[in-house]
């Protein structure tokens, strides 16, 4: 609970203050007094100030901050001020402004994804044990690495999840490329593309693939203290051979068998060091999504993937710079393509998120190491990024379409047409966000 908490708060706040400088930033390149620069909302916990009498705030509230500017609309100003408010500056100076903090997200988050590739990362090789049934093929051997989808290069599951969610509504069919992990040939095989992704499964569910991992032999790491498993007499270390006589061969044969045991009286074989033994066991009863199961209480012994497995992913710092910017580009055009689909059908809006599900993938994340951390805030300064450059109005899309029909008119735009517009684009985002809180409380 300590971790998400941490993780979320430094998560938004790094967030927030990088958005928000954007807008400061170039607001005073452009001449314009800031009045204060907050991050968060609500009680101030710590201000201060500097020489040129900007206060600066720390709220209580993380979700979120603002850049106050001078401005004749909220209050009368002296002809000496008139050069530094917001509302006298030209067209193109305040559409840089407003624009300033979605666009330094952007930025932000192709430096993150560019020192992710900088520094390096391992991932497992995407090697797939299931197809769609469709799919299989007498050339298609399992397993076998993906190493393209869509006429594009993939190296981990992460890519082919992206390039997923990309075809998912704009084609029926995608061209995959499959190499066996005991050749060297590439086979071309056909996948069906779902129509929609209608639920919030992961697109791999969805497109009906599973990963392949070796085998985990079905040797007890763990018991737990007063479960089923220590009562019965297991203990660590203990290598199941056969359940009711059956032999099994790995640890998911093991877990098939005790799952349809429950409540029932279970003969285990096992070896223990040299000798070879059997104990009755009775799987406790639990109840799942797909109905009772079988538990022990019992953990596996997992070992490390074999180098073979596992590929590194580093890139020089020229490159890495380029792959910032590519990868900042492609989870902005994913965003972009998600929202339209969205609204289309062709993904579910159970997939929108609120606070809730970032604060949990924030803890998630930050728990699983660096990698996994920074590539959440990247991807979260994306959305940030994307989202703030919608045409609604309160976001600074909507300001931005306010100053777009300004220089086309050569007159700025109406006040109650703003107020208005406002109005509208203060409910459509409540709606939003209530929606999402929706969905979160419905995934817990």
């Amino acid at each position: 609970m300590i971790t998400t908490i941490l993780a979320t708060i430094i998560a938004l706040g790094v967030l927030v203050t990088v958005h928000e400088f954007g807008h400061y930033w170039v607001a005073k390149r452009c001449g314009v007094r800031v009045l204060r620069f907050s991050v968060g909302f609500g009680r101030a916990l710590y201000t201060w100030k500097d020489q040129a009498g900007t206060e600066f705030c720390i709220a209580a509230i993380p979700l979120g901050g603002y850049v106050k500017m001078l401005d004749g609309r909220e209050r009368t100003i002296s002809e000496d001020e008139r050069d530094e408010a917001f509302d006298q500056k030209s067209v193109g100076q305040r559409f840089a402004i407003v624009a300033a903090g979605p666009g330094i997200n952007l930025i932000f988050a192709a430096i993150i994804y560019a020192l992710i590739s900088m520094i390096g990362v391992q991932t497992p090789v995407p090697v797939v044990g299931e197809l769609p049934t469709v799919t299989a093929s007498k050339k298609t051997r399992l397993p076998a690495e993906i190493v393209s989808f869509d006429g594009r290069d993939m190296e981990s599951w992460e890519r082919i999840s992206i390039a997923m969610v990309d075809v998912i509504g704009d084609q029926t069919t995608v061209q995959v490329g499959l190499r066996p992990l005991d050749s060297t040939i590439v086979n071309q095989v056909t996948m069906p593309v779902p129509r929609d992704l209608i639920t919030d499964e992961s697109p791999l569910v969805a497109f009906g693939v599973r990963p392949w991992s070796p085998p985990i032999p079905a040797e007890l790491a763990r018991v737990i203290a007063g479960g089923v498993g220590e009562a019965s007499g297991l203990i660590a270390g203990d290598r199941i051979t056969a359940v009711n006589g059956k032999p099994v061969a790995d640890w998911s044969e093991f877990v098939a068998a005790i799952k349809v045991a429950y409540g029932l009286s279970t003969e285990l074989t096992l070896k223990r060091g040299d000798l070879t033994q059997t104990l009755m066991v009775v799987p406790e009863t639990r109840e799942g999504p797909d109905g009772p199961y079988g538990f022990l209480g019992v953990a596996p012994v997992v070992k490390p993937l074999p180098p073979e497995l596992i590929r590194t992913v580093q890139e020089n710092p020229i490159k890495a710079l380029w792959v910032g910017v590519e990868r900042t580009v492609e989870m902005s055009w994913l965003t972009v393509e998600s929202i339209g689909k969205m609204i289309t059908g062709a993904l579910s809006p159970e997939n929108l998120s609120g606070p809730l599900t970032i604060a949990r993938v924030a803890g998630d994340s930050a728990s699983s190491g660096w990698y996994a951390y920074l590539s959440f805030i990247a991807y979260l300064s994306v959305s940030l990024g994307v989202l703030n450059l919608l045409p609604i109005p309160v976001l600074d899309g909507g300001h931005l379409v306010f100053f777009a029909v300004e220089w086309l008119r050569g007159k700025p735009v109406s006040e109650q047409v703003q107020i208005q517009g406002i109005r509208i684009g203060m409910a459509l985002l409540m709606g939003l966000m209530f929606f999402a809180f929706y969905n979160d409380l419905m995934r817990l």
